[in-house]
């Protein structure tokens, strides 16, 4: 038995080359240069199986990267299930939100096993208590914070999908932590991520439980900021959960406007997150008359 697993380890390392030198994975280290969404998304899809297989050999770097492919590719499938949810097909948008919440759970269990090879509280992460918890994010170092934002990411999603749960929304308290963590290691990971998550938790509850748009304009500064307003998505945060909450018609079409109409080369090899903030920004414009007064004039706000 044992000689057996030293085989399979020997072989897939002797593997690995070939297949990261393939078409379908040396795409896949290139996705975000890809300006074509369904390039994109297709790629995830047809190469998530292989990357799953190649993340038993044991390494972190690609037990995360796992993690990161199951949260990108849930991103496509919310996104199906947000159209159908416009188009009146429900039944279609309920297969897409269960979809996408086993995605989720797919990320999360890759990313607690790459952070629990750091300290193994991170494997009981739903349960621990949050003093333990909070106890175990201060001894994480810069080098994992990858795959914390993707635990706390992929939990965070989940729950959004999940809001009337509440055995699911008391977790938002963990996530919290963990995200508060990762701006602590370094808030620029990944385009300033754990901001535009704080935008979310503000700027998407009603004041009366804990929401706050002005807090949630201050973390969309701060991506703003780190990526020198090249990340087209922080505009699309800003109309979202800043506008939308406040009522503010004007900066909700302006914001989305800016999205559509800048180059899709802004950010020169993130293609792919520029593409993704224009296909949103689209279809948020398009529901402008259902989530706004049609008499409210541009430039007024309730």
């Amino acid at each position: 038995m044992i000689y057996s697993k030293f085989c399979f380890r020997i072989s897939l390392l002797l593997l690995l080359p070939m297949l990261f030198g393939g078409c379908g994975l040396a795409k896949l280290a290139r996705i975000q240069g890809e300006g074509d969404l369904a390039v994109v998304e297709a790629t995830l899809e047809g190469n998530i199986g292989t990357l799953e297989n190649l993340s038993k050999i044991g390494s972190k770097n690609l037990i995360v990267k796992t993690a990161r492919a199951y949260s990108s590719y849930a991103g496509f499938i919310e996104d199906k299930m947000e159209e159908a949810e416009i188009a009146g097909d429900y039944e279609t948008a309920e297969d897409m939100r269960a979809r996408a919440i086993d995605l989720y759970i797919r990320s999360e269990e890759y990313a607690l096993k790459a952070l629990a090879k750091s300290d193994k509280t991170f494997s009981e992460v739903r349960t621990v208590d949050l003093a333990a918890l909070e106890k175990s994010l201060q001894k994480l170092k810069k080098k994992d914070i990858e795959p914390l934002f993707w635990t706390a990411y992929s939990i965070a999603r989940g729950i959004s999908l999940q809001k009337d749960d509440p055995m699911q929304v008391i977790d938002l308290a963990r996530v919290e932590l963990m995200m508060g963590r990762v701006l602590e290691l370094d808030e620029t990971f990944y385009f300033g991520s754990a901001h535009l998550f704080y935008s979310v938790y503000y700027g998407d509850r009603a004041v009366s439980i804990g929401g706050d748009p002005e807090k949630a304009k201050e973390h969309i500064a701060h991506v703003d900021r780190i990526n020198n307003g090249k990340f087209l998505m922080s505009k699309f945060y800003l109309a979202r959960y800043y506008a939308y909450p406040k009522q503010d018609v004007r900066l909700f079409k302006q914001s989305l406007q800016e999205v559509l109409d800048a180059p899709a080369d802004i950010y020169p090899g993130e293609e792919a997150a520029t593409s993704l903030a224009k296909a949103r920004a689209k279809r948020l414009l398009d529901q402008v008359d259902d989530l706004f007064d049609p008499e409210m004039e541009e430039g007024d706000t309730e």
